[in-house]
């Protein structure tokens, strides 16, 4: 159909093409690509029907059944009226295999989304020419950012001076939904003050980079394996090396396992960390000890310092041996 420039994504995004069956939104921001796949998929909705099903594919359902995608698009929901099928691209989603299944009519729409493609890449180059398809990029820039800064504020009746909006966007990452969720906490702490000040922005809002790295390794302790990827895929699309996330992994296990091993009970083995643990982080952190116990936890630290070691020496695959990785430590929770 069409690779839509990033400017006028929004106005697809607000009315999809009525002939558009399927489409790709990708880009290095993986907070944006989120929040426009998931207003593509309302808008697909919308268009089918009341009550329609969204089924949410990614690679761990391919994993288990390789035909899962086209028994979803070529199957009618038994229970609603219309179907929209929202996929993750991983390295099961085959360009050539979503060629031969988009090749033939689909009565649901398909809506893929990807991180940061080339231009040359096999998946891009197919929604780009599919008559029925769309290519739609996600790139933040500055000007989004503030869009997003003055919007949250302005619902709860906030102003923000210059120097501290520029402050504030210096300390927001480039994920723009993670960005949206810490300005959404810095409006609720300032509401009814008037005012943002910088010392609100000091208080509340931490450093983008921290944040994204501490959701990670606690997703992986909790035996999230959905989220430990999708963590890792925003960190990989704001810039951070995946051997610093899967450092931070192994300081984080090494945590774990330091209390849970502690002599007495683990709230005073918590206590005795250096930086000492956020507050609200702290029942989570005990919880994870508790699941997982001082055996799993020494078994769990070789397997990352050896997958650190892999991704420093063989950087070309540092997201397989990743991503391997965090699937065989969510396996053991």
């Amino acid at each position: 159909m069409v690779a839509y420039k990033a400017h006028t994504v929004q106005r697809f995004l607000d009315a999809p093409d009525p002939a558009c069956r399927a489409a790709l939104v990708y880009g290095p921001d993986a907070g944006l690509v989120s929040e426009r796949a998931a207003a593509l998929t309302q808008s697909f909705a919308k268009r089918a029907g009341a009550d329609t099903e969204v089924v949410r594919l990614d690679d761990r359902d391919f994993a288990e059944d390789p035909a899962r995608l086209e028994v979803e698009l070529r199957t009618q929901s038994m229970f609603s009226p219309g179907k929209v099928v929202r996929v993750t691209a991983g390295a099961r989603l085959d360009a050539a295999a979503l060629k031969s299944l988009l090749g033939e009519p689909s009565d649901h729409p398909l809506i893929v989304e990807a991180g940061n493609l080339r231009p040359d890449s096999g998946l891009r180059k197919l929604f780009e020419k599919l008559p029925e398809a769309a290519a739609l990029p996600c790139y933040a820039d500055e000007r989004g950012l503030a869009a997003v800064i003055d919007a949250e504020l302005g619902k709860v009746g906030l102003e923000i001076d210059r120097e501290t909006k520029a402050y504030l966007m210096g300390r927001l990452g480039a994920d723009q939904a993670l960005s949206r969720g810490e300005v959404a906490k810095l409006a609720l702490y300032a509401q009814g003050t008037g005012r943002v000040t910088h010392e609100d922005v000091a208080a509340i809002v931490g450093d983008a980079s921290e944040i994204a790295l501490e959701t990670f390794v606690y997703a992986v302790s909790a035996g999230d394996a959905a989220g430990a990827l999708r963590e890792l895929g925003r960190l990989a699309a704001a810039g951070t090396d995946r051997t610093v996330a899967l450092s931070a992994l192994a300081r984080h296990y090494g945590k774990l396992h330091l209390v849970a091993t502690y002599a007495g009970p683990l709230e005073d083995g918590a206590r005795k960390l250096r930086p000492p643990l956020h507050y609200k982080r702290r029942d989570t952190f005990l919880n994870h000890c508790r699941k997982w116990g001082a055996h799993r936890l020494a078994a769990a630290l070789p397997l990352i310092q050896e997958a650190v070691r892999r991704t420093r020496r063989t950087p070309d695959l540092n997201g397989a041996f990743s991503e391997r990785l965090l699937l065989a430590l969510t396996s053991k929770v």
